[in-house]
């Protein structure tokens, strides 16, 4: 895996403004990837994987339809 940068359940939810049960939710669907460190309960989010979850709010196809 390539160099990346992880997050804690908590600062995953405080990244997205969501609520933690609302990331581990994700994760249990398998809409979020996470890895757990061994040995430990401690549950680590690629931030790569959070940005995945969002999506626009307009398309870029509709934002030149309202310029043009």
């Amino acid at each position: 895996m390539e160099q990346d940068e992880f997050l804690t359940v908590a600062q995953a939810a405080q990244f997205l403004q969501l609520s933690q049960s609302s990331i581990r939710s994700y994760i249990r669907q398998g809409a979020l990837s996470a890895y757990r460190v061994a040995g430990r309960r401690r549950v680590l989010i690629p931030r790569r994987e959070l940005l995945g979850l969002l999506v626009p709010a307009r398309s870029e196809r509709r934002l030149r339809q309202d310029v043009g």
